[in-house]
């Protein structure tokens, strides 16, 4: 391969997208706006079962052409077609439930939106140490066409089922046997290899794909590996041995094997640097930092008029989120005599434990919840102040997001990108807080204190609002294209 050959392609590998996601997705979405205008060609990689992958795509803007899905390449009647173009038709999802006499689902239908029909099995089985019931997923077949994937789960203890004993048939005319799920990515990416033999990966989420890329490496395949690091890297040192993020361990354990590694915040890589250092890594200049999304426009410094302070947050609707102590947190304000309200965007399982927060302190006519965003930035502009109380922040989108739109923060002092992001008296209000359970009292009323500061004067508020708007000067989409264009070449030249 010549040295000075162009990636035929970049793919960004993930394992799912969803109505509502995570800020790895959306700093993938950010990612491919940037490809777009830099003409960059990029494909995204999805691996799970995703019966609702092309309404999902479709509704986070991203074109069919830039789209694969594992199981939609597999059950595909011209995979390589399906490769270059993406899939030529979208169907419409419906899905059909049968019950069996005790009133159990035993069966579900679903026609997908990739065309492919999903059928699975489930068993009934009567635990003798719960004493219930137990109903699970047991068999699922994929059928389009002529074209089939079956597969059986088992389960693994702690992790979540696997699926085992995978048979595709008629797969470019040809019948395979898998015995684990991890054979079969590792099938499908030496299946990509051959139709995209120089191409550089660009890894978000998934064990199982490392395993297969760093494999194909070293049977010798053109392939660039780059990992990108979305959360703390770190859980503890056990004496002088790093016990590394579950997410990250396979890629820290293989890290010869990367050609970079990216850091959205400059903390979290001189952090990084110093961790591995201590364990004797070398290499540490493959170590980089790229924000995870940025700005195009800043808007100008705001005013508060003094009278009604307008917080807003928007995340994913988890319970690592805490967005209940942020309800918490209002309340402690308004009884301190602030009229202070929120509004929360997002989506997710922790919405009736959100709801029942609000209702438990008397906030219906102060908080709201108002859905999934589509337009986070515009959305926000009508609020005076944005407020997280994530314990964890890789990056935190929505802090660069409310930056952009001048907004001070008030925040936990989390790693990485609150202590990136938010600095104390200049753009926002960091708050201590411990992670145990016990200190969540504690941790909520040092958030109240972030939050009124923010609002102590008009012209503190002013002031905060003219240090958001020169942080975020820092954030421009155009300074964050360049780093990945740098990157780019810096790899390509040393493929």
């Amino acid at each position: 391969m010549s040295s000075r050959k162009e990636f035929i392609v970049i793919f960004f590998v993930n394992k799912a997208i969803g109505h509502g996601n995570s800020g790895v997705e959306h700093a993938q979405f950010y990612r491919a706006d940037i490809f777009r205008q830099a003409h960059q060609p990029f494909k995204m990689i999805y691996s799970d079962l995703l019966p609702k992958l092309h309404e999902h795509a479709a509704e986070w803007h991203l074109q069919e052409s830039e789209v694969i899905g594992l199981y939609d390449y597999f059950l595909s009647d011209d995979p390589d077609d399906y490769l270059r173009n993406g899939l030529r038709e979208v169907s419409e999802y419906h899905e059909e439930v049968l019950w069996d006499q005790t009133h159990t689902q035993r069966r579900f239908d679903r026609q997908t939106t990739g065309g492919y029909l999903e059928t699975i099995q489930r068993v009934k089985r009567y635990s003798d140490e719960r004493k219930l019931y137990l109903v699970d997923d047991d068999r699922v077949i994929l059928t389009n066409g002529n074209h089939k994937i079956m597969w059986h789960y088992r389960d693994s203890g702690s992790q979540k089922k696997q699926p085992v004993s995978i048979r595709l048939f008629n797969f470019k005319g040809r019948d395979y046997f898998f015995q684990t799920y991890e054979a079969l990515v590792m099938f499908f990416y030496e299946q990509l290899n051959q139709t995209y033999p120089n191409s550089l990966y660009i890894i978000d989420r998934g064990q199982e794909h490392e395993e297969a890329l760093i494999h194909l490496k070293r049977q010798g395949a053109g392939v660039k590996l780059l990992d990108v690091v979305h959360a703390a890297h770190l859980a503890q040192f056990e004496g002088a041995h790093p016990l590394w993020n579950n997410y990250y361990q396979y890629m820290f354990d293989h890290f010869d094997d990367m050609s970079a590694v990216i850091n959205a915040t400059e903390v979290q890589t001189q952090a990084m640097k110093a961790d591995l250092s201590r364990v004797g890594q070398k290499q540490l200049d493959k170590i980089t930092t790229i924000p995870v999304g940025g700005v195009e426009t800043v808007m100008p410094a705001r005013h508060w008029s003094g009278k009604e302070a307008r917080f807003v947050t928007a995340s994913r609707l988890h319970p690592e989120k805490h967005i209940t102590q942020i309800v918490s947190a209002i309340k402690l304000l308004r009884d301190q005599g602030l009229n202070a309200t929120l509004t929360i965007y997002g989506d997710g399982g922790d919405i009736p434990h959100i709801k029942k927060s609000i209702s438990e302190l008397k906030l219906q006519k102060f908080v709201t919840l108002a859905g999934l965003s589509q337009h986070v930035i515009d959305d926000l502009k009508q609020y005076d102040a944005f407020v997280s109380a994530s314990y964890s922040e890789g990056f935190g989108l929505t802090y660069i997001e409310a930056i952009s739109d001048a907004l001070p923060i008030a925040t936990y002092a989390n790693f990485f990108g609150a202590q990136e992001l938010v600095k104390e008296g200049l753009n926002g209000h960091l708050a201590t807080f411990e992670r145990h359970q016990d200190a969540t009292e504690k941790n909520v009323v040092q958030l109240s204190h972030a939050m009124a500061a923010v609002f102590q004067s008009t012209a503190h508020y002013a002031d905060l609002s003219r240090g958001a708007e020169a942080v975020a000067k820092k954030y421009q989409t155009q300074e964050i294209a360049k780093k990945w264009s740098a990157l780019i070449r810096r790899v390509n030249h040393e493929s």
